[in-house]
């Protein structure tokens, strides 16, 4: 999804999907930010939010993240945060949200991080499914 000052992309990486976000998610921007969570969120019981390119989040990414979060949990799920700038990073531990979201500083640490509790199972070519 895009917008001229947001862009995110989903892929799939093992068990998680993987959402690539570059710009800034704003009040004007979190519309596409929600889009592409959301269809993490359905795709994976994982999901991991590459923010190495994101230059600014106000409270409406935040609340948005602890949507996916609330949804995600009760089946087993969870967000992992990878790259976050410092303003970002301080943001979360002003607001303590670095204790509900699982920080990284890349992707390979939050794949190592994924717990290995079968909620995501391999199709016969290898891509991950949600085992709903």
């Amino acid at each position: 999804m895009e917008d001229r000052r947001l862009q995110t992309q989903l892929r799939q990486k093992q068990e998680a999907c993987v959402v690539d976000v570059k710009g800034e998610i704003d009040i004007s921007t979190v519309p596409a930010f929600k889009a592409a969570v959301g269809e993490a969120t359905e795709s994976a019981g994982h999901v991991i939010i590459n923010m190495e390119d994101v230059t600014y989040m106000d409270s409406s990414g935040f609340g948005t993240l602890l949507s996916a979060t609330k949804k995600l949990r009760p089946e087993g799920g969870s967000i992992h945060l990878v790259g976050c700038n410092d303003i970002i990073t301080r943001m979360l531990r002003i607001t303590r949200l670095n204790t509900i979201f699982e920080m990284h500083a890349s992707e390979d640490d939050a794949l190592r991080a994924l717990p290995t509790n079968g909620h995501v199972a391999p199709t016969a070519d290898g891509s991950p499914v949600p085992a709903r």
